[in-house]
């Protein structure tokens, strides 16, 4: 009888404390992911944030965070977790217990192999008693994101366009009085204003002395993209290795030609992830445009959104002059020259870099204007 009467209350502890867990398990569990930093380059490493915490009196025996991340996040060690693989996605599991009032951060080590826009959606939260007799689930919704930049490319500077890498030209000819440029001192003239009076040169000559600004050509590099592997490519891309290495190398001559002080631009026969229009942006300079550059890149998508002796012909048909402009491209045939010379016509200088087959390097075919 006594058997009899444990089992009994040995049942009925069973199931109370299965419908408590069940009820309140995932009560005042809160739960939240983000990535250490918001952008990083392709190769870096950067940290995976998780923290978990229950606010209530009741332990969490066990508590299982399910989510999908992508494969080109590669994670180092894995301690209470377990990681999946399949051709795009992969699994991720953590594994938690919580003892009452308590909170728990865990960071992964993640390297990053592959430039492109990641983004944190949701995870799924299942937590039960000890025994397993009962679970509860609930999703959350994620905002966190990273974006992995290409890894610019070492480019030669001297390999770029003719005029590109020799910043500011001081010509001969007159273009604009540029008053950031002093060329030395003069005479003042009649016209001249005091904020152009030099008084160290002039208490050293005993007449007034001016600055003498001198005249430049200030240049801007355009860089073109084509995103066809080969010519006669049908919609789709077979060898995106090759079109990766292309957008390092339109990295790499964007961060060169940036650094000696110059304008650059970059447009492309390919969208960017959620629209379907090429992607084009004006030449500028400065580190913020060079960043901004980049996180262009990283969420370019490798898929042609129209032709590029098409996105060329309308560049050609906007007649901008003075530029030089780099194309990129797997393969040169004679209507992208024949865009390439109306360029030209327009008073461009056109240097052309060909990808070479599985990206083991770049082809390099230079033509100024």
């Amino acid at each position: 009888m006594i058997l009899f009467w444990f089992i009994v209350a040995a049942v009925g502890i069973l199931f109370v404390q299965s419908r408590l867990y069940q009820r309140f398990v995932l009560h005042k569990i809160r739960y939240q992911r983000h990535f250490q930093t918001k952008a990083c380059f392709r190769g870096d490493q950067v940290e995976l944030i998780e923290q978990m915490s229950n606010a209530k009196w009741l332990p969490v025996p066990w508590l299982r965070v399910e989510s999908q991340l992508s494969t080109h996040l590669h994670f180092g060690r894995l301690d209470n977790l377990s990681v999946s693989s399949g051709q795009l996605y992969q699994n991720h599991k953590s594994f938690f217990s919580l003892p009452p009032y308590t909170k728990i951060t865990r960071k992964h080590r993640i390297t990053c192999a592959k430039r492109g826009w990641y983004q944190l959606q949701t995870v799924t939260l299942t937590g039960g008693d000890l025994l397993g007799l009962s679970n509860a689930t609930q999703q959350i919704a994620l905002n966190g994101q990273l974006i992995v930049y290409p890894k610019p490319a070492q480019v030669p500077i001297h390999e770029l366009p003719y005029h590109s890498w020799q910043g500011d030209q001081s010509v001969r000819r007159w273009i604009i009085n540029d008053p950031f440029v002093i060329a030395g001192v003069r005479d003042y003239q009649a016209g001249d204003t005091y904020k152009q009076i030099n008084w160290k040169a002039t208490a050293k000559t005993g007449r007034l002395q001016v600055h003498q600004h001198d005249f430049t050509a200030d240049r801007r590099l355009m860089i073109y993209l084509n995103v066809d592997d080969a010519e006669g490519m049908w919609r789709s891309v077979t060898d995106e290795a090759l079109i990766e290495h292309g957008i390092e190398w339109a990295a790499g001559a964007a961060e060169a030609v940036i650094q000696q002080g110059m304008d650059v631009g970059f447009a492309a026969n390919m969208p960017v992830a959620g629209t379907k229009d090429s992607v084009k942006m004006e030449p500028r300079g400065g580190h913020e445009h060079l960043m901004a550059l980049f996180e262009l890149m990283a969420k370019l998508e490798i898929e042609r959104s129209e032709l590029f002796h098409h996105l060329l012909e309308q560049e050609a048909q906007n007649g901008f002059s003075e530029r030089d402009v780099l194309i990129i491209s797997a393969y040169w045939n004679d209507t992208l020259e024949l865009q390439a010379e109306r360029l030209r016509y327009n008073g461009n200088a056109v240097a052309v870099w060909l990808l070479t087959d599985k990206a083991s390097g770049v082809s390099r075919e230079e033509v100024s204007a």
